[in-house]
């Protein structure tokens, strides 16, 4: 694939839809401004109740660049969840799987299991079904971005379900790398420590998880974007990777 930027005469501007699940806050909006700062027009996934986020982002967007932002509510793990016909046909080329949930869990609570399952990983793959390269469709899926996590690989205690659901979601990510292989690129974002929720209180934690980063600081929303971008969209001659976004923490026992 060869990405034009037209405004700027190099590569870089993907025309098209891009699908962003879990898009109307913290990493995923800043995901959301990125790709379409990159020229493509986006699908803003967002639960029920973040739809006044999703509403005011959409508008932000819109006021640059009109038509470019459509809004779609779901709850991944709704036992009646389902994809609409208009957005398996909306011809989107970019799908970035952002949707999470982090929440505690034990390796016996299969409630919380099956819901992490559903949202990280079985939303994930019915999306993808329906929206797979099939013949006369154009344009079609060319790339696909998963957010997993550094605990993929360093799992935190007390998150049994979370980190088996990102495992699992990073795994069929790169399975899919060979078995859509030439048609569709798949890739890994790994974040780190990021910008930490507004009723977070825990400073002594804070202060202990910065001395495992080697380059000093947490990492910002902005920066995860950025990857993403760059595998989503500049990166033609990539798939099946793994990049963690974590500035250097991974690299450190903890």
């Amino acid at each position: 694939m060869t990405f034009i930027d037209e405004s700027a005469g190099s590569p870089g501007n993907c025309p098209g839809w891009a699908l962003v699940t879990g898009g109307s806050g913290r990493g995923g909006a800043a995901i959301v401004r990125a790709l379409h700062a990159r020229g493509l027009s986006v699908v803003i996934h967002h639960t029920p109740l973040s739809l006044d986020r999703a509403s005011a982002l959409q508008r932000e967007l819109e006021a640059v660049r009109p038509g470019t932002v459509d809004l779609w509510s779901a709850d991944f793990a709704a036992g009646d969840f389902s994809i609409p016909a208009w957005l398996a046909s909306k011809g989107v080329t970019v799908m970035v799987c952002n949707a999470s949930a982090y929440r505690g869990s034990r390796v016996g609570d299969i409630e919380r299991a099956q819901i992490d399952i559903a949202i990280h990983v079985g939303a994930h793959a019915g999306l993808l079904d329906a929206l797979r390269p099939r013949p006369g469709q154009s344009p079609p899926l060319q790339s696909v971005v998963a957010i997993t996590d550094i605990a993929v690989d360093r799992a935190p205690r007390g998150h049994v379900s979370y980190t088996t659901a990102k495992g699992a979601l990073q795994s069929m990510i790169l399975a899919l790398a060979n078995d859509w292989a030439p048609h569709v690129r798949f890739n890994v974002v790994q974040p780190g420590t990021l910008p930490y929720p507004e009723d977070w209180t825990d400073t002594a934690r804070e202060n202990k998880i910065k001395e495992t980063i080697p380059l000093g600081r947490i990492g910002t929303f902005e920066e995860l974007a950025g990857a993403v971008a760059y595998l989503a969209i500049d990166a033609t001659y990539v798939t099946g990777q793994v990049l963690a976004v974590d500035g250097g923490r991974s690299r450190q026992l903890y």
